[in-house]
């Protein structure tokens, strides 16, 4: 049993990187521990807002290169190390972010999928380019019928990542995750932040364009040089496929800026839904930094 590690959670743009910059100025023996799957990856820091003042800190922002295709359970195993860590320097474990399966899998544990193919994860990226959502959402419907009701059509990630599972181990991803490994904490506090939906927008809206001003575009420009493949974590962070688009001349920069804003508020939108059912056990914020006008711990 582990005391005192606190899960700060919320959609996209709900303010959690100025929460836990504020949390800092109040509890000095805190260690904020990254749980966003993007905010992991070293050459874009803009693109994925990962926090400016990192210092001694926050633990697990920008130390995975893109070159690599991270995962939960690797996440997992870096993430113990560094509770461990802090509650043996006597700081409190503050874990935050919005990336479903990584909170789920803390909070859960993991699922037991097998490890997917390179073929396999290749040819679904190939259907997903090739294919119209309306027709890839039917294909993967055709191939795992347990995702209907619980993966919708521009859900592009999931939809793929079904489609993975069930080509790589003829069973469903719902089949897989009901047999999932034990959580590595059995006692926290969760937080989930939840606030009007209109000021998020806007604030998605915003954040973008000050990505875009602040060198979102170069930063893509350079995961172009390297080569990437489009299957790789890193190439499906929000604005980078817009991005890829525009410097390729298909669209224009403001049809790039309004196609990524438009796609991160569906995300926005997808999220709320699944928080409000996923942690029954959250305490529900509507602003972030109500947590800074009471005790957390």
């Amino acid at each position: 049993m582990r005391d005192n590690i606190v899960i700060i959670t919320g959609i996209t743009a709900s303010g959690k990187s100025e929460l836990c910059d504020n949390l800092i100025e109040k509890y000095r023996n805190i260690r904020i521990i990254n749980c966003d799957s993007k905010q992991v990856y070293k050459e874009i820091p803009i693109i994925t807002a990962q926090p400016l003042r990192q210092g001694g800190f926050y633990r697990l922002y920008g130390y995975v290169s893109v070159k690599e295709n991270y995962s939960a359970g690797l996440w997992l195993k870096d993430l113990e190390k560094e509770v461990n860590n802090a509650l043996k320097n006597s700081q409190i474990p503050i874990i935050t972010g919005g990336s479903g399966l990584y909170i789920s899998s803390l909070i859960k544990g993991l699922s037991s999928i097998p490890q997917i193919s390179q073929e396999v994860r290749q040819n679904v990226s190939e259907l997903r380019k090739n294919l119209g959502k309306e027709e890839f959402y039917k294909l993967v419907l055709d191939k795992d019928s347990k995702i209907q009701g619980k993966i919708f059509t521009n859900d592009s990630h999931r939809l793929s990542r079904a489609l993975e599972v069930i080509t790589e181990t003829g069973k469903s991803i719902f089949t897989w995750q009901k047999h999932r490994q034990p959580p590595l904490f059995n006692n926290f506090k969760i937080y989930t932040i939840l606030p009007e939906r209109d000021s998020v927008y806007q604030e998605i809206n915003s954040r973008f364009i000050k990505m875009v001003k602040n060198g979102a575009i170069d930063e893509v420009k350079k995961l172009l040089s390297m080569k990437l493949a489009p299957h790789l974590p890193a190439m499906k962070a929000h604005g980078v496929p817009e991005i890829i688009e525009y410097l390729k001349g298909e669209i224009t920069l403001n049809e790039a800026i309004q196609i990524a804003q438009t796609n991160t508020r569906h995300y926005a939108k997808r999220q709320y839904t699944w928080f409000k059912n996923q942690f029954p056990s959250s305490e529900v914020i509507d602003c972030a930094n109500k947590l800074i006008e009471f005790e957390i711990f």
